[in-house]
């Protein structure tokens, strides 16, 4: 479909998971067009045949380019905001604003914490600790049946890069295994 402007989707099936606002806005572009609703994925409707457009939220782009997509037009401009009160509670409703903080700042503190799982020799700790100096301080268990070998846990602060396993691997480090951290209270 070539976009020369609002008017390309006359006649055409845009799916999208707010029909409402998308109705709106074509209506006030003055183009009859069907909406289709769905859920989930839109972006892989038009290589469907379910659709000849989408309407979705667009961050990166990134999702839009990997499934051959451009962006043509704004349909509505937002921003996600916390409002808070004006002045701090003094009854029961400070115990949850606590509660919000603390779990806004559990959240925002996890989005590049990784937990490292791996096993090494025992001799090998100090220099895979080493490697770890953004780690809260792991848990290191003796491996059942090999006494010169541990496994070792490690709540990872920054970005765990392929360079750094590799590093961590030279260091004497198998098994290397890391997983992303959804929720964590402390």
């Amino acid at each position: 479909m070539e976009w020369r402007g609002p008017g390309s989707l006359r006649g055409r099936r845009i799916a999208t998971s707010y029909p409402a606002i998308l109705s709106r806005w074509l209506k006030a572009q003055g183009v009859e067009a069907d909406v289709v609703q769905l859920s989930g994925s839109v972006e892989i409707a038009p290589r469907l045949g379910k659709a000849d457009a989408i309407c979705d939220l667009v961050s990166t782009g990134a999702t839009l380019v990997a499934n051959q997509l451009r962006e043509v037009a704004t349909v509505l401009e937002s921003e996600a905001v916390l409002v808070g009160p004006a002045q701090e509670f003094t009854d029961a409703r400070a115990d949850l604003e606590g509660l919000l903080l603390r779990r806004l700042q559990g959240a925002l503190g996890l989005r590049a914490t990784r937990l490292l799982l791996c096993q090494a020799p025992r001799a090998a700790l100090p220099a895979i600790l080493g490697l770890l100096g953004d780690a809260e301080p792991p848990t290191v268990t003796r491996i059942e049946g090999r006494e010169d070998a541990v496994s070792l846990q490690a709540l990872c602060r920054n970005a765990m890069t392929w360079q750094r396993l590799e590093d961590i691997k030279r260091a004497g480090a198998s098994g290397l295994l890391v997983l992303p951290v959804e929720q964590m209270l402390a």
